[in-house]
């Protein structure tokens, strides 16, 4: 399928904010999250159900949710669309979505954890270039320069997004080069896309995932179920981010240290027979500074150079 982009943001566009997935938990932080847009010269626009709640963990009832998307690609005074946080309930939408309005209404649309269902299979299913960056209530509200400067550099500019900066040392744990379409986000939720209509196209693709609180069993699981599922046969080069299953999966267990695997053998073994490059640490999802990272533009990974390149922009 044809790439769409969206048009760039600019000073003095509207955006809307939209729940798609869970509750908004803590209203002074949204709020402090629509500040700090408005102080980019933004025009905040609420979603009508913003603020719902149904049955503890959902953002309102599916349709209510549903709603509110819909109402954001109609409104054509709206140029993107950002979450208030994240959750675990957003693939409940997915089968009900308009997306020919989608395709016929391209917008900038953005969030990272639960709402990778969302931003994966619009792609998937109308070629729009999506991202994975931060969302109000939880990063927006108290963002740092980097995770900020990212952000801009994403969504109001065209031209290509270039090398992606490390604030530490990125971890080299297969060497090689690779260029490919970026999918991803996070491995969690992403992994309910296997097997469905939403599922992206992972042919040539660089895999990015993060993930929090994995126990070792579940990293193990998560990585075999890639495997199985044909993901890892089809795709180019993988990178990890920096996130608690390279540091808390660590302390978890009362067992004895020197029975573990660490996670990065772990995705070694898993990883063994595919010629691959990956790399991790980087900055992405569950972090407190985090990249914005478009799916479905091409990149390009050098282990050589220690080169993570976004190679065009994911907006016109």
């Amino acid at each position: 399928m044809e790439s769409i982009k969206a048009f760039k943001l600019k000073v003095g566009d509207s955006v809307g904010i939209i729940s798609p997935s869970e509750p908004i938990i803590y209203k002074n932080e949204f709020f402090a999250g629509v500040k700090e847009l408005e102080k980019l010269g933004l025009k905040v626009v609420l979603g009508k159900n913003v603020f719902k709640s149904y049955g503890g963990y959902m953002a309102g009832t599916t349709k209510e949710r549903l709603q509110d998307l819909h109402s954001m690609f109609k409104n054509p005074e709206v140029k993107a669309i950002f979450v208030s946080g994240g959750g675990f309930c957003a693939n409940q939408i997915l089968p009900y979505i308009n997306y020919s309005l989608i395709k016929e209404n391209p917008k900038i649309i953005l969030g990272y954890s639960d709402i990778t269902v969302l931003i994966n299979a619009i792609y998937s299913k109308t070629g729009l270039i999506t991202f994975h960056g931060p969302s109000v209530e939880l990063t927006i509200s108290s963002w740092d320069n980097f995770t900020k400067k990212s952000f801009l550099r994403a969504i109001f500019q065209t031209r290509p997004i270039g090398r992606v900066p490390g604030l530490t040392s990125w971890k080299v744990l297969k060497k090689g080069k690779a260029t490919g379409h970026l999918l991803g986000g996070n491995l969690t939720v992403l992994r309910t896309l296997f097997g469905t209509k939403y599922n992206p196209d992972w042919k040539g693709a660089i895999l990015f995932w993060e993930d929090c609180d994995l126990t070792y069993e579940d990293l193990d699981h998560f990585i075999t179920h890639l495997k199985l599922a044909g993901i890892l046969d089809k795709i180019s080069g993988m990178i990890i981010g920096k996130n608690k299953n390279f540091t808390e999966i660590e302390k978890e267990s009362e067992l004895k240290k020197k029975d573990f695997l660490l996670p990065q053998n772990i995705i070694l073994e898993r990883t063994q027979e595919y010629k691959f490059p990956i790399i991790s640490e980087v900055q992405f999802g569950h972090v407190g500074e985090q990249v914005t990272i478009p799916i479905g533009v091409q990149a390009t990974i050098d282990t050589s150079k220690r080169l993570f390149s976004i190679d065009e922009g994911g907006v016109i």
